[in-house]
């Protein structure tokens, strides 16, 4: 599962991650635009509000289920295969980006290397458009797409430009962001 986020994100995914459950079974990776000193500190404060383990995403590590993987600041979260294994990796800026860590690149890479009909992204508050194109070909492949509504978002950009590009399979508030995931997850 992927979410995009940026202005007001931090508030937002304290309101969401806390309420997956503990046996969550699909791994969660935020893209949270923030600078590099931020990210480390969220990710641990996030880790003792959440039944899931949240971690800093800042060298490569395994995806695993039932972990949220924030993106570190001052670098790029993308997806690779390491001898068969699905990794999370911190790779240095893209130039070609405006936004860091770019929702944009860790979309295209889950299109790269999962299958689109197993990838679920979620586009929260943020300026811009972030992540837009690549969430909205998941959606296009197969995949489920979550949009937060301009009712609950701090900032309706991000979503605003997944939905006008037809991407959002959802639009949905905050507070039934959680829910939503855990039924198309369903054990």
């Amino acid at each position: 599962m992927l979410i995009g986020v940026s202005t007001g994100g931090p508030r937002t995914l304290e309101d969401i991650l806390p309420l997956l459950p503990a046996d969550f079974p699909w791994p969660v990776l935020v893209a949270q635009h923030m600078p590099p000193s931020f990210t480390r500190p969220f990710a641990e404060r996030m880790n003792t509000m959440c039944p899931l383990t949240v971690v800093e995403a800042s060298h490569p590590m395994a995806v695993e289920a039932g972990t949220v993987y924030i993106g570190k600041g001052g670098a790029d979260m993308v997806l690779a295969r390491r001898n068969g294994t699905l990794t999370v990796l911190a790779r240095p800026e893209s130039r070609e980006f405006m936004w860091h860590p770019s929702v944009e690149l860790m979309g295209r890479s889950a299109l790269e290397f999962c299958d689109p009909k197993h990838v679920i992204g979620v586009m929260l508050t943020g300026m811009g458009y972030d992540g837009a194109d690549a969430f909205a070909e998941i959606k296009k492949q197969g995949g489920r797409t979550i949009a937060e509504s301009e009712e609950s978002a701090v900032v309706f950009g991000m979503p605003a430009e997944l939905i006008s590009r037809g991407g959002a399979s959802l639009i949905l508030t905050a507070d039934k962001v959680a829910r939503q995931l855990i039924t198309w997850v369903a054990y």
